[in-house]
């Protein structure tokens, strides 16, 4: 009744569900609407998704560690705030037909690949002034990529063609680029919201400003009073800051999770 009034149809594409639910309910469910609309079948694709796991654990209120999401992105779970595109990333990385661990180390490596992502897609900004190229999804990434995709959602395959043509020669940066928004589109984590948190020269709402502290580090380092260095850095990371060296100097970057 419901696909009828909602879908206008007696035959739908796609159905979802938890595996527990195959038998008895989702057999139910196709004797049912078959015995009434008289087609020989309900859904075309029925994909069935496994467990959230956390830590290894199937997740449950009696075991305390049932999370929402709200509660992941204010930092009940790991002590820190969770950027919304790093928990999105999270969560679409694993297959829908195997369990999903939910661990702290997902997520900071979850942050990473956020990270990188971002920073490619603002490097190619930056050379291309925002001005991409014409690509169709014959292009060689792209059919790749969503070819994985149509491959009853190989997300594993699909990432495993994004991160390598990232780190290659990227000639034509305007190409680059309309690559990188076509796969955006599905992914939805680069460019994120709020982008600009990624940077260090914002003043802090703690009080202080990252890009003053990084250069009290190089000037610290530079006059070998590395006591004083490490005081800043922990001050950093203290605050939910990643530092680390580049030749420019350091580098302090608000931390995704």
């Amino acid at each position: 009744v419901m696909a009828r009034k909602l879908l206008g149809r007696d035959v739908i594409d796609i159905h979802t569900g938890g595996e527990d639910l195959i038998f008895p309910h989702h057999e139910c469910e196709i004797a049912q609407s078959c015995g009434a609309s008289g087609e020989d079948h309900f859904a075309r694709f029925w994909m069935h998704a496994r467990f959230l796991m956390v830590e290894g654990e199937k997740m449950s209120k009696s075991k305390g560690n049932f999370y929402t999401v709200r509660d992941v992105l204010g930092g009940k779970v790991t002590g820190r705030e969770v950027h919304p595109a790093v928990l999105r990333y999270e969560l679409i990385r694993s297959h829908y037909g195997s369990n999903m661990n939910f661990t702290e180390k997902g997520l900071k490596d979850s942050a990473a690949a956020v990270r990188k992502l971002n920073e490619f897609n603002a490097m190619l900004e930056a050379k291309t002034g925002g001005e991409a190229a014409e690509v169709d999804n014959s292009h060689p990434v792209l059919a790749g990529f969503l070819g994985a995709l149509s491959d009853n959602l190989n997300i594993s395959g699909a990432l495993g063609v994004l991160f390598p043509w990232m780190s290659g020669p990227h000639e034509n940066p305007q190409e680059s680029l309309a690559v990188l928004r076509t796969i955006n589109r599905i992914l939805d984590v680069a460019p994120m919201e709020h982008a600009e948190e990624l940077q260090s020269e914002s003043s802090d709402a703690g009080g202080f400003d990252p890009a003053e502290l990084c250069k009290g580090i190089d000037d610290a380092r530079a006059n070998k009073d590395y006591g004083r260095a490490d005081e800043l850095r922990n001050q950093l990371q203290d605050a939910g800051y990643e530092v680390r060296n580049s030749p420019e100097g350091t580098i302090a970057t608000k931390q995704l999770a």
